[in-house]
């Protein structure tokens, strides 16, 4: 939580400097009242749209999030355009969110990246993008530095630390910037390394996930309530790092559902160039099942309002894909 206020209060800082329009105001009260009645019809669109500038990575992590989707062969199909960008903005679910965010797999493979973030600055959103810093070099860098977002995520793995440090070093001043990894329960001590990183390049943000099982594997790296390792190593650092750091630990998962706090469902979508909806980060775009934004009421289709009535169930019936995610029990951005 110490992570996301100081995000948060600088975040808010840039609004002041830059008010959102009345009718971003407006929907986000809508939300509010979304949230507060448990409503599964909604009259609001997503206070948060992430839209994917492509999906082809130059990593191919185990762990990704968007699966499948990841590189696939049509791949050249769902680059961003600028011109598709400009679509998209036309369009009520960009211009009634809070923020936009621009992800990939990795979000400057596309050609038009710096068009379109030059574009995004000019809109009072607050923009974010995060990447895996290996294609920032040289004069794509710089001109990153001169289009640089208001929030900037960093992912760090095993084969990229020295781009992380390159592309924070340059970035820092530019944008508030955090670095976030996968901590995997079968690897509690790894949390060592990626701390000490944090402190030697300065970079005071940092952000944990838990991992998430993918066609049921990996369970061992799943990061339970009951894991006491777990829990005596985020009492040590805390105590260790706590006046150095603004951490973000991931959520541990239950065994047993007890509780359903996410707000995705009614907060939050993905989208693809060609506007498909994705409903949440487990859940790419994918028209067949979440519609798409250039559809009439799409945001009300039968499977976002299936995943409303799980949120807002009191028992234990879940969607699969939701059982083992670390922000079932949490609310992601907690706004």
């Amino acid at each position: 939580m110490k992570l996301l206020l100081n995000i948060y209060i600088r975040a808010f800082i840039r609004l002041l400097k830059s008010p959102p329009h009345f009718r971003v105001v407006l929907n986000y009260v809508k939300y509010l009242w979304a949230r507060k009645m448990g409503l599964e019809v909604v009259s609001h669109t997503p206070t948060n749209v992430v839209i994917y500038t492509t999906k082809n990575c130059n990593l191919n992590c185990d762990f990704c999030f968007i699966g499948d989707d990841l590189n696939p062969n049509n791949g050249g199909e769902f680059e961003l355009m600028y011109d598709q960008y400009l679509k998209i903005t036309e369009n009520e679910f960009f211009k009634n969110a809070l923020r936009v965010g621009l992800l990939g797999g990795e979000p400057f493979i596309a050609r038009d990246i710096f068009e379109i973030l030059e574009d995004l600055n000019k809109r009072r959103k607050v923009v974010t993008v995060v990447t895996n810093s290996t294609l920032l070099k040289g004069s794509k860098l710089e001109r990153f530095i001169n289009c640089a977002p208001d929030i900037l995520g960093l992912s760090l793995y095993e084969s990229n630390w020295a781009d992380v440090e390159r592309v924070f070093l340059a970035m820092q001043k530019k944008s508030i910037v955090w670095i976030q990894t996968i901590l995997e329960a079968d690897g509690l001590n790894e949390i060592y390394r990626s701390l000490d990183f944090c402190v030697s390049i300065g970079c005071k943000n940092i952000r944990f996930s838990n991992y998430y099982p993918t066609y049921g594997k990996g369970m061992e790296k799943v990061i339970f309530h009951d894991d006491q390792s777990f829990v005596e190593l985020k009492k040590v650092i805390t105590k260790q790092y706590g006046n150095k750091l603004n951490i973000d630990w991931p959520a541990p998962v239950s065994r047993e559902l007890k509780s359903k706090s996410c707000q995705q469902p009614i907060s939050y979508v993905h989208l693809d160039n060609q506007g498909a909806i994705g409903a949440c980060f487990m859940r790419p775009p994918n028209e067949s099942q979440y519609g798409n934004i250039f559809e009439k009421d799409s945001w009300n289709g039968a499977r976002h309002k299936e995943l409303r009535s799980y949120m807002n169930s009191t028992g234990s019936d879940c969607d699969p894909d939701c059982r083992y995610c670390e922000n079932l029990s949490e609310d992601l951005y907690k706004i």
